[in-house]
């Protein structure tokens, strides 16, 4: 019974460190635009039932008992930010679900069709690269609906920027609700590509690869989809914020410490019942 309880303390204290090391992320990401939170739930480990004889001497089964507990899974909490406003018309967020898909900047054009040359993000903090490209901060490309990247400007098919087709970035560039770009000045406008807003039907199948990129876990189906207008929202002008909460994050850390605390008394108190009957046992022999 006794090293039964030590047992369960140490898966315990273990789950206690993981669950740490998850807060300690969120907690690191509470001011990183975009961020989702990751949440564990926990399982119990080595179930065992209990079981007790009756007058008869026959088995009764009573209940179970757990030796120990440990982090089932962990997934991404994809519950809205808060909308925060920005000095750039570059920078757009989502309110409500969404996913601007994007490709790596290093896949040329002409290449085969490959779902794994892309990736989904829902940060919104775009720039032009030198040829008017739409990128995100890492320089990879915004797909349009028709999975091509977005030029923006007066003549998309020009191939020279030349001066005809420069516009004033931080005043002639809209992007509407349902991603359509457009150049809108006092003397001409111009409706360009859209953005291609993605989903899936299932968010547990999808996870994070750093910077706030998201893709399918490998081998699963998330049930990948493009979003159709009227069922997202882009506003220009905006950035979404971490949902990671700073007291929440803290008091789980507090909790945490607590609790590994109150484990580690335990264990001690295990150990040395344990070394007392090791001790009287060595004695009677």
């Amino acid at each position: 019974m006794i090293t039964r309880g030590i047992t369960t303390l140490s898966k315990g204290m273990q789950a206690m460190i993981d669950f740490q090391d998850v807060t300690a992320h969120n907690l690191a990401n509470v001011t990183t635009d975009g961020f989702k939170k990751t949440k564990v739930t926990f399982q119990d480990i080595l179930q065992s039932g209990v079981n007790t004889k009756n007058a008869e001497n026959k088995t009764k089964e009573v209940g179970s008992l757990s030796i120990g507990s440990r982090i089932d899974r962990t997934y991404i909490d994809f519950s809205q930010g808060a909308l925060v406003p920005s000095d750039r018309n570059m920078d757009v967020a989502f309110q409500g679900d969404g996913f601007f898909k994007v490709r790596y900047n290093d896949i040329p054009d002409n290449a085969p069709y490959n779902e794994k040359n892309y990736y989904y993000e829902r940060t919104g903090h775009f720039k032009l690269d030198d040829q008017n490209y739409l990128i995100n901060r890492e320089g990879d490309y915004i797909m349009d609906t028709q999975n091509r990247r977005i030029r923006i400007t007066r003549d998309p098919d020009a191939k020279e920027l030349d001066e005809i087709n420069r516009f004033d970035l931080t005043k002639d560039m809209l992007i509407g609700e349902n991603g359509q770009i457009e150049l809108n000045a006092a003397d001409y406008r111009v409706t360009l590509q859209k953005i291609q807003v993605c989903d899936f039907e299932d968010k547990t199948k999808i996870s994070g690869i750093g910077q706030g990129k998201y893709l399918p876990i490998y081998g699963q189906d998330a049930g990948l989809y493009v979003k159709k207008d009227g069922t997202f929202n882009i506003q220009q002008g905006f950035n979404e914020a971490s949902n990671a909460n700073t007291i929440n994050e803290m008091l789980n850390t507090i909790n945490v410490s607590r609790g590994y605390e109150a484990m580690s008394n335990m264990l001690r108190t295990q150990s040395e019942s344990l070394q007392g009957v090791i001790s009287l046992g060595n004695l009677s022999a």
